[in-house]
């Protein structure tokens, strides 16, 4: 037991835990102060992702202190995706686009740093709603050049904490973003506004189309749950017509995408000319 932010021990104020794991520190002043665990004394797999501990000790009391490991120690979900292809990671995030509203096995969660894809059937039953905050721990996989979490644990569900705001992105940073699979806007729920339909739905199962708000052009995605006709998508828009869109952030080998999660997410209004 340390004091406070040093590395300073408090006389007698160390012990090392019986086979139980319990542990029993005497003689320590009133106050604040750090529990520290010796890592090296660990078992094979466990991590310590909070250490020093703050304890707080009373006078005439006796305190405790639970000290937890870990298989893995919680990220955000940038350094998940920086660990690349493979890694076995800990996040947490809101969800902005829940189980099955995209597709079959698809969710999408995102906390400050970043967005990500969770590919599992897990998930869907249930009730995880856009807006929840969910925690687990799962593994990091690439498909067709999108980043995604597979084999995912749920550790936890804390319902409506609330949806983030759609980050305002262009078009050009969108594509810009494509090739590169862990960048910050990929997973991401973002609004692109005043984006022209620049051809019919067309490519990937007829539910692809090219938009431009004049900073470069990136794909309009429909998916599976919107529609499985493209001539029914055609039908509900107009090419040369201009779009605000709320979407998820993806690509396909590298080209820029985003994903409404439903038609009230694609809202017609008056074209700016890029401007």
């Amino acid at each position: 037991v340390r004091d406070r932010g040093t590395t300073r021990v408090f006389g007698s104020g160390s012990g090392v835990t019986g086979s139980d794991g319990r542990f029993q520190v005497s003689g320590l002043p009133a106050g604040t102060h750090d529990l520290w665990v010796n890592p090296a004394g660990l078992p094979e797999g466990a991590l310590l992702c909070r250490n020093p501990l703050p304890v707080s000790v009373y006078m005439s009391e006796a305190a405790q202190a639970l000290v937890a490991a870990e298989p893995v120690c919680l990220i955000s979900i940038q350094e998940a995706k920086d660990q690349g292809v493979g890694a076995f990671v800990n996040v947490a995030g809101i969800v902005t686009s829940s189980p099955g509203q995209l597709r079959s096995q698809y969710t999408y969660v995102q906390d400050g740093s970043a967005g990500v894809r969770i590919f599992s059937a897990l998930l869907e039953g249930q009730g995880i709603e856009v807006g929840d905050r969910i925690t687990l721990t799962a593994e990091l996989a690439i498909f067709n050049n999108d980043l995604q979490l597979v084999n995912p644990t749920l550790e936890s569900v804390e319902p409506g904490v609330g949806a983030p705001t759609p980050q305002t992105a262009t078009t050009g940073a969108l594509a810009e973003a494509g090739p590169v699979a862990a960048h910050p806007l990929q997973g991401r729920l973002v609004v692109v506004r005043g984006a022209e339909l620049q051809t019919l739905f067309t490519g990937g199962g007829n539910r692809n189309a090219r938009i431009d708000d004049g900073s470069g052009a990136a794909e309009l995605r429909i998916e599976a749950a919107l529609s499985a006709s493209g001539d029914a998508i055609n039908e509900r828009f107009e090419v040369g017509a201009c779009y605000d869109i709320v979407g998820v952030v993806g690509n396909f080998n590298g080209t820029a995408q985003v994903f409404p999660r439903s038609f009230d997410d694609i809202t017609q209004v008056a074209c700016t000319g890029g401007e």
